[in-house]
């Protein structure tokens, strides 16, 4: 059984690859999706620049109020098997993660990985605004 599971080091490694690519995937279909509603609409790049910043700031506030710890005395759930989403299959096919993917179990947990996205972003609201000059 143990010949099977990697190293903690690379456990770690192929851990962060997974939560980056997740989150960059995250950011693509949000940037996709602010644009197909912001651009007809006439706001354009503000558009989605502003959809980007309130939306990574819900999610980090979603993703940092789920990630706090089980209190001792609700810890009534003994079984802590994660689900993968479509969302998360599909992120599973993207490279590198089919040639390195984790299995379910051994991925960071949902919350921790939307908390990545969420600060990326925001990262990426904050560069279209000060590195590209998109400002209302």
């Amino acid at each position: 059984m143990a010949a099977d599971r990697p190293r903690p080091a690379a456990l770690r490694l192929r851990q962060a690859i997974d939560a980056l690519v997740y989150g960059v995937a995250f950011v693509a279909a949000l940037v996709a999706i602010a644009a197909i509603v912001s651009v007809p609409l006439g706001w354009g790049l503000v558009g989605v620049k502003f959809a980007l910043f309130f939306v990574g700031f819900f999610v980090f506030g979603i993703s940092a109020f789920q990630l706090r710890p089980t209190p001792p005395w609700k810890d009534d759930d003994p079984a802590d098997e994660r689900e993968e989403t479509r969302f998360q299959a599909a992120v599973q096919r993207l490279p590198p993660l089919g040639r390195y993917g984790l299995a379910p179990d051994d991925r960071l947990s949902s919350p921790a990985k939307l908390f990545v996205a969420s600060v990326l972003v925001l990262l990426t609201s904050f560069v279209m605004e000060t590195g590209f000059g998109i400002a209302a």
